[in-house]
């Protein structure tokens, strides 16, 4: 097993006082928080921001918007839910504000294993430029063992799934090591998700192939990998700047007939044919279950109209709460873009500068399809 140093994971700081020829790669964040700090008008934050980051040099299309928001989403659900972790759901939605707490007393911003495995299936995309599940494990186990990624410097917490898989990796030497039994049909790979779709967002095939290859590592059973499957068809949607109304029809996949020819099991199959849409929520559960995690994102995704509004109704079904704000930020922080994120959500986020370097260098990546600008 490769031992990473940290050194090797080293990313570039969002301070002015470094001098490293690396710091280039996210310097323009320190002017450019400053223009979403003091910028008010909702009305122009659009052309005002692409217009700020087309000055600094930055990509300013609407695709590496959405790339941002997909890795930002991820983050900004998992640091707001992390307050509600395995409480019981209130009558209303009332925790709109990250304020951190909840089961780990975590400070505001900082984030759970959901961003952690991202961040180190990210990283290993971005250091291999390419899918190696060997690599993906070997972080895995750092961030276990020895915090790699983690917003506290210690892994404090980590689903019994994962720790299975890690543990038989460790003494196989097989990357695919997660358990196919039904009961292990946890959503460990569905949070950590949108890295294998932005990274490989050039080729829709590519991309829900690896997305479901990348659940295999921690998660075998057929539910949990067709849910990636599934999720990262609706995220490639989101990217590729299709209408919400579009990537929620029944059996949407960016490739015509895909499902014909590469099928999903039936309870995925369900999710896929819209299942949430005539659920209320208390008809909505809030569990682990991969199941239950992917309909209730898509749930909150459905039913709200921006960012804000679905995540605040994700994270509010509490119970797996931090997950689920995780995977329905990937999604509609694809849709909507960074833009569509409230800032005060992305200031607090602990690293913050870790999602736009990533979304950046993978947006740099991509040569596919022309994109709609409309959403």
């Amino acid at each position: 097993m490769d031992k990473v140093s940290e050194a090797d994971v080293y990313l570039p700081p969002l301070s002015s006082r470094v001098n490293d020829a690396r710091m280039t790669k996210n310097e323009w964040l320190i002017k450019y928080y400053q223009f979403r700090k003091y910028h008010k008008d909702s009305r122009t934050l659009v052309k005002d921001a692409k217009h700020f980051q087309e000055s600094l040099g930055k990509n300013s299309s609407d695709l590496a918007n959405r790339f941002r928001g997909s890795l930002l989403g991820l983050a900004v659900g998992d640091a707001l839910g992390t307050t509600l972790e395995f409480s019981s759901r209130e009558p209303t939605d009332q925790h709109s504000e990250m304020i951190g707490e909840g089961p780990f007393h975590l400070k505001p911003g900082q984030w759970t294993d959901d961003t952690s495995m991202a961040l180190c299936l990210a990283y290993s995309l971005y250091n291999k430029h390419r899918f190696s599940a060997q690599d993906q494990m070997d972080l895995y186990v750092q961030w276990w063992q020895q915090g790699l990624f983690s917003s506290t410097g210690s892994c404090f917490d980590i689903g019994n799934t994962v720790v299975s898989a890690l543990k038989a990796y460790q003494s196989s030497g097989d990357p695919f090591s997660g358990s196919c039994e039904e009961q292990s049909a946890g959503n460990g790979a569905l949070m950590r998700l949108s890295p294998i779709v932005l990274y490989y967002a050039s080729d829709a095939s590519e991309a829900i192939h690896w997305a479901g290859q990348s659940s295999r590592t921690t998660h075998q059973n057929v539910q949990s990998v067709d849910a990636c499957r599934l999720m990262a068809a609706i995220i490639l949607g989101a990217l590729y700047g299709e209408s919400k109304d579009n990537i929620l029809r029944a059996m949407y996949s960016p490739i015509d007939s895909y499902w014909q020819y590469h099928p999903l099991c039936e309870q995925v199959k369900q999710i896929a044919n819209g299942s949430y849409k005539t659920k209320n929520r208390s008809q909505i559960e809030s569990t682990g279950y991969v199941i239950h995690s992917l309909e209730a994102a898509l749930w909150a995704f459905f039913n709200s109209n921006s960012f804000e509004s679905g995540m605040i109704k994700a994270v509010n079904l509490a119970g797996d709460s931090d997950t689920i704000g995780a995977i329905y930020g990937q999604i509609a922080g694809a849709y909507y873009g960074e833009l569509g994120i409230p800032f005060k959500w992305i200031k607090s986020l602990s690293e913050f500068h870790y999602f736009y370097f990533f979304a950046d260098e993978f947006v740099s990546y991509y040569s596919g399809k022309p994109i709609n600008p409309s959403g």
